[in-house]
């Protein structure tokens, strides 16, 4: 690619100022194909931030604070709960996505959507469509990454079903090494998939088994796949964050608690601390 040329993704800015900046050495060399379909994974991220924006300030419009107390006390117990950061991605995933807007409504995503094309007609804009169709279908799951490819993305396993997932990603949000697991969802649009509403707490494979277990238990399967209709059941996703929630909590706590016990046992150099002698 020119790398004069507009960035593909739609910025308005020079390649080489944007997603060309920011491509790293193995994303670079990559054999030309495989740097096309990288390409129009990074404009298919920006088109869902792009979406995400609009569709948020669609929501506060039309929809009010009526509707944002009850799926706020329905996902956490009270409209008055603070999420956390750790939070904030799988909730308003859920709720712009999965969520009804009203018993035997469509999600607030899906209205609109309808909205959109009912103003534009023959001019909407196809891609934007079939992203908003392909979030509606996202797959919830606990992903275990498996592979890391810097720059270009993940190679993925739901430990709840047993399927596999490759997801671009250009802002190295799971990490650096394989084997951390987080809760979330992936979507599929045409031959692209990416991660989307994760929650920023990780977990080590053995530690997120347990909560595969637990998840296993509310879905009431002792072992094995967990079925496709639970896990497409938006009411199933919250007991789920919550067992995310739980034990994460209590594992880094845990882990937090092992460090500064440490640290006062042998000093901050390592050393014993004088008044332990």
């Amino acid at each position: 690619m020119d790398r004069n040329a507009p960035c593909p993704c739609g910025s308005g800015r020079k390649y080489k100022k944007c997603h060309g900046a920011a491509v790293p050495p193995e994303a670079a060399a990559l054999p030309a194909p495989e740097r096309e379909k990288l390409m129009r994974a990074m404009q298919l991220l920006e088109r869902d931030r792009r979406v995400h924006t609009e569709l948020n300030d669609w929501c506060d419009r039309k929809l009010g604070s009526e509707w944002a107390n009850a799926a706020l006390t329905e996902f956490a117990g009270s409209k008055d709960t603070d999420l956390t950061e750790y939070d904030e991605q799988y909730y308003v995933h859920w709720l712009l996505h999965h969520r009804p807007v009203k018993a035997n409504e469509r999600t607030p995503a899906m209205q609109w959507l309808e909205a959109q094309r009912a103003r534009h007609g023959a001019r909407m804009d196809p891609d934007v469509d079939a992203l908003v169709v392909a979030q509606a279908e996202s797959r919830v799951g606990l992903w275990r990454v498996q592979g890391v490819e810097p720059g270009v993305g993940y190679t993925l396993h739901d430990l709840l079903t047993n399927t596999a997932a490759f997801v671009h990603d250009d802002t190295g949000a799971l990490g650096e090494q394989p084997d951390d697991v987080f809760l979330g969802y992936v979507c599929t649009v045409d031959d692209l998939q990416i991660a989307t509403g994760g929650h920023l707490d990780l977990l080590p494979v053995e530690e997120a088994q347990l909560v595969a277990n637990i998840i296993r238990e509310q879905a009431g399967v002792t072992t094995g796949v967990v079925p496709k209709a639970y896990l497409s059941d938006h009411r199933h996703h919250i007991p789920m964050r919550n067992a995310w929630h739980e034990h994460a909590t209590g594992y880094w706590d845990a882990l937090e608690h092992d460090h500064e016990q440490n640290a006062a046992d042998h000093g901050v150099l390592g050393q014993p601390d004088p008044e332990q002698t």
